[in-house]
């Protein structure tokens, strides 16, 4: 059964003179005014977050000017857009305009800033390198190995940077840029096909894109930012082919299938999440019970279950193809932080858990401006709040639609239990990547609700008249979703991502978003001119960063099973078993930074979270730094800054096995 709604804005004018016949109606007037403020107001806001950009890339710390002029410019932009996106006299394709206007200029703070930020992007870059460069599919890197298995993204940057003759990482943003739009697009798409009209379908869209992961986590050169788009095409492919139609859905099968072929080989998360979603799509149609008590069987047409089983077999069927041997690898890699998670939940729960382990404070140590820790606080009462209205509002239609809408309840239901999950250190990251998913689920509630909740006062009436009549106002419900809109622009920024990650700044020894300092990308310059590719190199994570992908070389990290960071730490002599690693490895080069010796790293680690004097105040011995000078098997070979490069001998080293500055007597 398809649902109906009038989008049709009317109005009149009551003047009986022929000079006011000629004027325009209210409605022709205010729908100009909507185009008018969206072509202009997203120019000037524009213009005043790049103005706040530039201010705090010149401050130590941040102040509350760049704050104001961010929001002034990204709320003047945004709202207008959304204004002509979402009502309901706006056309067709003004409204998909209206839409790639929203993710275009949600972009824009990102591209302002057009470097990498933070370690994955460089990792990505690396990979995205070796495939524009050398045609590898899936390279190496030590740094994180799990991106030679998910190639998907970095072929996507060096197809579109080959095909456009533009440098890589102008292909790798417009990749991100295409796949960010698209996300919407595709959410509008979605909730179109669970028969809610096109101004609900905007508004279910807008809802989407207040979540953290979408608005700051999917803007970066990451898995995500590609995969949540082919997801979100597949839910909506997927929806349309199990809808209740004369004609048998082949395009949205086959777009289904085109994305469940790639999937599995872009985004590990994501394919797993696609497995679950189209599960719940499938048990909401199989429940017996489901379909009547919900939906009311007899004024609904059938619905189609077999679209929906090919689909989801056919995504096992990829997995199976292309995670062939992978299985234990991929349990071991997402397996620990999930259940050590779970494990701090628990013990938090129980009362028995301290700061040291696992209890996580929200917002601690946080530079964010108090309106924004405040509306973090309230981003999830006020998502409850907008789930349970339209919750209300599906129950009471749920004679008009089929088992989908129920089945994406259940979907956005899985934002409110990841909510325990921030308090652990160890899940806190779990949780934040979920709500790319669970929001998927929100936006189509929230828009069908919108396009059905009921906008008559009815039995608030009966009771409040005063208050049902104000209610009813138009004016009063506006300002309503404003208010709603701000609440959760703020608290999502506040929740998504740190400061230092939304703004340019002076540079931070251990801030993963400012580690990268002119001397760090000259050491990589340097490795990349004159070094092989692949060289084994250690340095600590931040300089690793840069070297590992700009450099070109293989960054190595440390652990309890390899702890070559005791040339680094341990004042005394060598241990020969870190020796022999050295030698084994081919370490073929250390970078040394002489901060270590006068400052701690603002994270708190110089290479890995279980690095000797993690939690402490403690300083890398300055005696440890000193003998990189006078060990008989390494030579400086380059400095900059803080940065120096010490080369490693290896016939040297495999003469004298010197664990120190001594020299063994002969």
């Amino acid at each position: 059964m398809t649902l109906a709604l009038d989008d049709e804005v009317h109005g009149s004018d009551d003047s009986p003179t022929t000079s006011d016949a000629a004027r325009r109606p209210p409605s022709d007037r205010t729908a100009l005014l909507r185009v008018i403020l969206a072509v202009v107001m997203p120019p000037i806001g524009a213009v005043l977050i790049v103005l706040s950009h530039h201010h705090a890339a010149g401050l130590e710390q941040p102040d509350a000017l760049m704050f104001a002029l961010f929001w002034a410019g990204f709320l003047g932009g945004m709202l207008s857009l959304i204004w002509l996106a979402c009502a309901r006299a706006t056309a067709g394709a003004t409204r998909a305009l209206a839409l790639i206007g929203i993710g275009l200029f949600s972009m824009l703070p990102r591209v302002v800033h057009f470097v990498p930020v933070g370690s994955d992007e460089y990792i990505h870059l690396r990979q995205a390198m070796e495939t524009y460069l050398n045609g590898d599919v899936g390279h190496t890197l030590k740094l994180l190995p799990i991106t030679k298995e998910f190639f998907g993204l970095h072929q996507a940057a060096s197809a579109f940077a080959h095909l456009g003759e533009i440098p890589l990482w102008v292909a790798a943003m417009s990749v991100v840029v295409l796949a960010h739009v698209l996300s919407l697009l595709g959410i509008y798409q979605l909730v179109r096909m669970v028969n809610v009209p096109a101004a609900g379908a905007a508004v279910g869209a807008v809802i989407y894109s207040l979540n953290p992961s979408w608005m700051y986590f999917n803007v970066a050169f990451s898995y995500e930012s590609l995969a949540s788009p082919l997801l979100v095409w597949c839910l909506a492919a997927a929806v349309a082919a199990g809808r209740g139609t004369q004609h048998l859905p082949v395009r949205a099968i086959g777009a289904a299938i085109l994305v469940v072929a790639v999937l599995p080989m872009t985004h590990h998360l994501s394919t797993i999440m696609l497995v679950l979603i189209l599960a719940v799509l499938i048990g909401a149609r199989l429940v017996p019970w489901f379909p009547m008590a919900a939906s009311g069987s007899l004024d609904v047409r059938r619905e189609r279950i077999w679209p929906l089983v090919l689909i989801w077999s056919s995504l096992i069927a990829s997995i199976a193809f292309w995670w062939a041997g992978k299985y234990d690898w991929l349990i071991n890699y997402l397996g620990p932080a999930l259940s050590e998670g779970y494990a701090q939940l628990q013990r938090i729960l129980e009362g028995v858990s301290k700061s040291t382990s696992g209890q996580r404070s929200l917002f601690a140590n946080a530079q964010n401006p108090m309106y924004e820790i405040v509306s973090g606080y309230l981003f999830p009462f006020v998502t409850l709040a907008l789930f349970l209205w339209a919750l209300a509002v599906l129950w009471r239609n749920r004679r008009r639609v089929g088992s989908t809408p129920w089945a994406f309840a259940v979907v956005g239901a899985m934002f409110f239990a990841s909510m325990p999950m921030l308090l652990t250190s160890g899940g806190a990251e779990g949780a934040h990547r979920s709500w790319g998913f669970s929001f998927i689920g929100i936006a189509v509630l929230c828009g069908f609700a919108w396009s059905f909740g009921p906008r008559t006062p009815g039995l608030l009436a009966a009771r409040w008249s005063r208050a049902a009549l104000t209610f009813a106002q138009p004016t009063f419900r506006v300002g309503v979703a404003v208010a709603v809109y701000v609440v959760m622009v703020f608290g999502g920024a506040a929740l998504g991502v740190t400061v230092s990650h939304r703004f340019p700044g002076s540079s931070s020894a251990g801030d993963d978003a400012r580690a990268a300092t002119n001397e760090g990308r000259a050491v990589a310059d340097w490795f990349a001119a004159h070094v092989p590719a692949d060289t084994p190199v250690m340095a600590d994570r931040y300089v690793s960063t840069l070297a590992g992908s700009l450099g070109r070389v293989s960054a190595l990290r440390p652990s309890k099973a390899f702890p070559v960071w005791d040339i680094y730490m341990t004042p005394g002599p060598l241990r020969p078993e870190v020796l022999k690693m050295i030698w084994d490895s081919k370490i073929g080069y250390f970078v040394v930074d002489s901060r270590m010796a006068t400052i701690r790293p603002k994270s708190g680690t110089w290479f890995v979270k279980d690095e000797p004097g993690r939690g402490t105040n403690s300083l890398v011995s300055q005696a440890a730094l000193d003998r990189f000078n006078c060990l008989p098997w390494l030579t400086g070979v380059f400095a900059a800054g803080t940065l120096t490069v010490y080369e490693v001998d290896r016939d040297a080293l495999r003469r004298t096995e010197a664990l120190g500055c001594e020299r063994p007597t002969v």
